[in-house]
């Protein structure tokens, strides 16, 4: 039986939805996608098994191979929806005190990590330009983030009792920064977009 994988965000958690079995057959295919999602900077992972009748040695592996890679502050894992079947298998198997386990979605994300605002702008800019947003978000990708933002109409909301920070940062001098912005304002729509690519390092 085919394991199917359902893939949704709720804030900075990538949440995985699986249904069917996740044995021998189908661990790979899981394995797979964590890895692709691995490498494009996701770092917090909720996976929902509700919909998942059996798992096997495999399965536990693939699931033990994430929790080692997210472990020491790297990132985290939960896990939810546990049948009484599947519960048992990580019980006799001693994987119950190993993971963060809920019994539904809405307790597992209950206290999970929220995302910080210029990571989901960068994010958010990454995933329009056809980029992979980067893990950790420094001062100027900070800056050109905000510089895409207010280019693409998005206005970025400043935490309360506090003033947006000014677009000015040490790390990009004024006169060069100024520059950049104009070329990027003045520039024609069929060449606007290739060169925020540029900017943020993605596919022209």
């Amino acid at each position: 039986m085919a394991l199917a994988i359902h893939q949704e965000e709720s804030g900075s958690v990538r949440v995985l939805a699986l249904t069917g079995r996740l044995d021998t057959e189908t661990a790979a295919d899981l394995e797979l996608t964590l890895q692709d999602l691995l490498a494009a900077g996701e770092r917090h992972f909720l996976i929902e098994l509700d919909r998942i009748g059996y798992v096997s040695s495999a399965g536990l592996r693939v699931l033990l191979g994430l929790a080692k890679q997210l472990d020491g502050g790297k990132g985290s894992l939960r896990l939810s929806g546990l049948s009484p079947a599947v519960r048992q298998v990580f019980d006799v198997a001693g994987f119950g005190k190993l993971f963060a386990i809920f019994p539904n979605r809405d307790a597992a994300l209950g206290d999970a990590p929220k995302p910080q605002a210029e990571a989901l702008l960068a994010k958010k800019a990454a995933s329009l330009l056809g980029a992979s947003a980067p893990a950790s978000v420094s001062p100027q990708a900070r800056e050109l983030a905000r510089t895409a933002a207010l280019l693409l109409g998005i206005k970025p909301a400043a935490p309360a009792g506090r003033v947006a920070p000014s677009l000015r940062t040490p790390a990009v001098p004024q006169s060069a920064f100024e520059r950049q912005r104009s070329a990027l304002q003045d520039a024609k729509p069929e060449g606007f977009m290739a060169r925020l690519r540029r900017l943020f390092g993605g596919r022209r």
